[in-house]
């Protein structure tokens, strides 16, 4: 036992060694540059084929993601972390305030049809919703998304390259937070939840 102790020791301080000099992990941020920027007016079409409008943000918390159904990772890492968050949260009252918005900013590929099919693995209280092209266009430069990221091709055109960021949107249609990847389920939850206590209302 006297002879083993050193190595024991040895292979400890080792795997210490390594664990510091291993590269660090990228971890969830929160950006609260742009708390109580109040939305504007908007008019989409959901995966069902109806009118979704900034009026159905009030009263909710909304998650609002921006991508299009050929975004990949970026897209679906996003809408699998929401998911998970909605699973956390399906026996506390707050569920039933919370609510995804998808919104896709390719419209002329992504219908309804195509946003149903896209979002089916997912929470089946994700709304998908497009518009036509000068809304897009408008929800692009309102929401400043893709601002500093070069542009993609897309099936219409050209789209900004998406990030993957998760906007969330307090029950006075004011964005509260912006989320960043990589997302963790976990600490993703606790912080809606922090920051809806510090809102207030619902």
């Amino acid at each position: 036992m006297r002879t083993a102790f050193p190595w024991r020791l040895a292979l400890c301080v080792l795997g210490l060694l390594v664990q510091a000099s291993a590269p660090a992990q990228p971890q969830q941020r929160v950006l609260r540059a742009t708390t109580l920027w109040p939305v504007d007016a908007f008019t989409l079409t959901d995966q069902h084929g109806q009118p979704f409008t900034q009026d159905r943000l009030t009263g909710h918390w909304t998650f609002v993601l921006f991508g299009d159904t050929a975004c990949a990772a970026p897209c679906t890492d996003a809408l699998r972390a929401l998911d998970g968050l909605f699973r956390r949260i399906a026996r506390a009252q707050v569920h039933k305030v919370t609510q995804v918005l998808f919104v896709s900013l390719d419209p002329q590929p992504d219908r309804p049809d195509r946003l149903r099919e896209y979002l089916a693995p997912f929470d089946k209280r994700f709304v998908g919703g497009t518009g036509v092209r000068a809304t897009v266009e408008r929800l692009i430069d309102d929401w400043r998304v893709g601002k500093g990221e070069p542009p993609r091709s897309a099936g219409s055109g050209t789209t900004p390259a998406h990030s993957g960021s998760l906007r969330l949107v307090g029950p006075d249609g004011a964005v509260r937070a912006e989320y960043l990847p990589p997302f963790d389920v976990a600490l993703l939850t606790a912080d809606y939840l922090k920051t809806r206590a510090r809102g207030g209302g619902l």
